[in-house]
Formats: structure tokens, C-alpha cells, sequence
């Protein structure tokens, strides 16, 4: 807890008593922040006050009227008020007795029923802790994009579905090569060839415009997703404790903060348009296969998976690396310009500049690794892809001349 409960900091002793049970549950809960946003200045908080700031920490609450006899079936601990306006939390109530903490007392008390009674108003404020309140379960990962993904999933469905199409035109496209040299060179017709060009000019323009739609209603939905997701994230840090960004450099959780949207577009366009591409290369072989199985195992047994195998875990650790450096050198330009008083006042610009030297020199350099890696990965993509071409060519001019296969 950043006070203590009877500190003279925390003079209300209502919010005492909801920082009692905050630390209860195990739940993070910034007195003074608490104090600013919802107490007003000079004024004891009121229960409005009081089941605002609980609702705002995780916490489900409401305020009730009730008796002793009542107590012993609430779930328990809640707080109440005594007729002088203190509040007090009851922790259990059983036998006539009940176990109150008071923020001014250093140890909890075990009061008789009629004692509590006559300094008891009535009200209570029960508490029940959500489920994503509970320290662990609600944590920025993958489920904080969940909810965001499903709200606006029928349009990023009608996203996700132009991908199908451009690759259905991109598999009709080949088909249609085959029969301009197969059935249309062979046999002159010319009005077939008029009525496939026409065919082909009708797909490329729905690719164009299927296209141009699909970036369109990405950009718009991604920048609604992006909103939601920024402002819940930023709800979420400040309700962090004090604590959390005392651990923590400033340029670490900015360059974090800096990859939501990147983590986003992963989540809704990379990773469903992978699934898609991988279905049609399935279904691309497929077709292969029955024009011929041999050209098809020379498609397939192409080096790409083993290349991909080999170089995706270096380039994985080298763009980490990369990512680490870029977030020291943003934490130590963060944290130098905002303590630039400091700096000068002590006359260490010259260590500050050495410092600052080394952490770019070390960021340029993994980056120039990575950028190699990548380039020399891309080359030899590239060349097993030529590579292929000249076996997929020598492979089906033979396969022509035996007769096996048409030209087209």
C-alpha cells in the first residue's frame, strides 16, 4: 500500500477503510490519486463518493440498509457507518460478537453486539471483486485486444474476405493464360479470345476495386480499434501503483506502448490473411497436382520451408535485440531531457554524451544486423525462387515434348 491506513495522510476514514479492503483483496489503489479525482477539497468523502472510487479500483459495490440479524448472511467484509460519520469495515460477525477494523486503532476489534449497535447506523456498502480485478488475471496481454476484435468483427470479417477473392482471381488468372494458348492460338477463335480478354479485364478491375475497398475499411476500423484500445490503455495505467513506474524506465513502457498498434495489426490483419494464404497454397498445389504430380513435387520440395525453418529464430533474436537497444536509447533520451536541469546544474553533459554515443553506436549496430540477416535471407529466397522457375520451366518443356502436358 503506497500509505498507511491511519496515516495523517489519509485522514477520511472512509478511504482508510476501502484501502483496507483494497489490500484485502489484493488490489491496486493509489490513495492520493484516489483523493484527486473523486473527493472533494476540504470535505469528508460521502457515500457516493465512497462506492465511485470502489467501482473505479475493480470493485462491484453498492450500500444497503441492514440489521445484526442480517449480518451473518452479507458477505462479509464490508464497510458501515457509525453515527458520528466514521467508517469502519466488519470483518466477521458470528455469536453475538462482531471483528471491526478502525483505521484509528493499530490492530482490529472485537466488539459485543450491543456496543456495536449503539455506535452502528445501519448502512453498509457491500463489495464483490470482479473477476478481472483479481491481481494476475487481468494483465495487457492478448485478452486486453479480444473485445475490442469481436465489437467490430463484422467488419473486420468483410476485411478478411477481399484476401479470398484477390487469391480466387489469382488462381483464374493462370486458367486463363492456358486457354488463350491452348484452345485460342490453336484454333484462331477469335471471339473466344474477345470474350476471355473481356473476362480478364472485368477480374482485374473487381481485384482493383476489391483492393482499394479492403484498405479502406481496414484503415477506418483499425483507427476505431486503435481509440478503444489507447484510451483503455491508458486507463490502465493510471490505475498502476506508484510502484510500477518506480521499477520501471519511462522509455521501456513508451516503446511498449508504441508497438500496441503493431500487436493490433497482427492480430486482425496478419495473422487471419496468413491462415487465408496458406489455404490457397494448399489449393494451389492441388490444382497443380492434377495437371502434374511432377511439377508439383518440384514446387513442393523447394527449399523456402527449410530456409524459413533456419533463419526465422536468428532474425527473431536479432530484431529483440534490436527492440531492447531502441528502448534504452528512448528511456535515456526521455529521462535526459526531462532532468536537463540536473544535467547541466552537475556539468555532466560530457558523460551524459559519451553514454549517450555508446547506447546509439550499440542500437545502429544491432540494426545493421538485422537488416543484413534479412537482406541475406532475401537473397536467397530470391534465388531459390529463380532457381525453381528454371526446374518448373526445364521440368514442363519436357514434360511437352513427351506429349504429357499441353503448352498452356
Amino acid at each position: 500500500m503506497p500509505h498507511a491506513l491511519n496515516s495523517p495522510d489519509n485522514p477520511d476514514s472512509g478511504l482508510a477503510c476501502l484501502l483496507f479492503l483494497a489490500h484485502y483483496f489484493g488490489v491496486p489503489a493509489d490513495a492520493e490519486q484516489l483523493q484527486h479525482e473523486f473527493a472533494e477539497h476540504g470535505k469528508p468523502l460521502d457515500e457516493v463518493a465512497l462506492l465511485r472510487m470502489a467501482r473505479h479500483i475493480g470493485f462491484k459495490a453498492s450500500a444497503v440498509d441492514s440489521e445484526w440479524p442480517r449480518l451473518s448472511a452479507i458477505a462479509l467484509p464490508a464497510i458501515t457507518r457509525q453515527h458520528d460519520g466514521r467508517s469502519v469495515v466488519i470483518v466477521r460477525a458470528e455469536d453475538e460478537k462482531v471483528l471491526i477494523h478502525d483505521p484509528a486503532e493499530p490492530r482490529p476489534l472485537t466488539l459485543p453486539r450491543d456496543i456495536f449497535e449503539q455506535a452502528w447506523s445501519g448502512r453498509l456498502i457491500l463489495f464483490i471483486l470482479r473477476a478481472s480485478s483479481r491481481p494476475g488475471e487481468r494483465k495487457f496481454d492478448f485478452s486486453w485486444f479480444v473485445p475490442a476484435i469481436i465489437k467490430h468483427r463484422k467488419l473486420l470479417g468483410e476485411v478478411l474476405l477481399a484476401p479470398f477473392f484477390i487469391q480466387l482471381f489469382a488462381l483464374l488468372m493462370p486458367l486463363f493464360f492456358q486457354v488463350v494458348i491452348d484452345k485460342v492460338l490453336e484454333h484462331k477463335g477469335m471471339m473466344t479470345l474477345q470474350v476471355l480478354a473481356i473476362g480478364m479485364l472485368t477480374l482485374t478491375l473487381f481485384d482493383v476495386l476489391l483492393s482499394g475497398l479492403r484498405t479502406y475499411i481496414f484503415s477506418h476500423t483499425s483507427s476505431r480499434i486503435d481509440v478503444v484500445l489507447g484510451a483503455q490503455l491508458f486507463r490502465h495505467f493510471l490505475r498502476l501503483p506508484i510502484a510500477y513506474f518506480e521499477t520501471r524506465r519511462v522509455g521501456d513502457t513508451v516503446a511498449r506502448v508504441r508497438e500496441l498498434e503493431s500487436i493490433r495489426e497482427f492480430l486482425t490483419l496478419s495473422s487471419v490473411t496468413l491462415v487465408i494464404d496458406l489455404f490457397f497454397t494448399i489449393v494451389f498445389l492441388v490444382v497443380m497436382y492434377f495437371y502434374s504430380p511432377l511439377l508439383t513435387l518440384v514446387v513442393a520440395l523447394s527449399a523456402y520451408l527449410i530456409l524459413s525453418v533456419i533463419i526465422t529464430p536468428i532474425i527473431r533474436a536479432r530484431l529483440h535485440e534490436k527492440f531492447n537497444r531502441g528502448a534504452e536509447n528512448q528511456a535515456f533520451l526521455v529521462e535526459s531531457v526531462s532532468g536537463i536541469k540536473t544535467i547541466k546544474s552537475m556539468a555532466v553533459e560530457p558523460s551524459m554524451q559519451q553514454r549517450w554515443d555508446e547506447q546509439l553506436a550499440g542500437y545502429v549496430k544491432a540494426g545493421f544486423k538485422a537488416n543484413n540477416l534479412s537482406n541475406v535471407a532475401g537473397q536467397e529466397a530470391s534465388f531459390i525462387n529463380k532457381i525453381t522457375t528454371i526446374l518448373i520451366l526445364w521440368v514442363g518443356a519436357t514434360l511437352v515434348m513427351k506429349g504429357e502436358l499441353s503448352i498452356g
